[in-house]
């Protein structure tokens, strides 16, 4: 089964360098920050967990494998 491109949303505190993990915890690690798919949930958790000392990054990335 082929997988796919898509597009992701990370968030990034500004003033630490830290990554919101899914958990709302943070990382200093870009592999352990959560996934968002949507910009405007991307932007609405920031605001809510950072107020505005946030950045969001988007990239590409190659889907999960489903393991079903």
């Amino acid at each position: 089964m082929a997988r796919e491109l898509v597009q992701v949303f990370v968030i990034q505190c500004k003033s630490t360098g830290e990554f919101l993990r899914e958990d709302l915890t943070y990382s200093r690690f870009l592999t352990e920050a959560g996934r968002l798919h949507d910009v405007q949930e991307a932007s609405e958790t920031a605001r809510d967990n950072l107020d505005y000392d946030y950045v969001i990054s988007s990239f590409w990335e190659m889907e999960k494998a489903r393991l079903w």
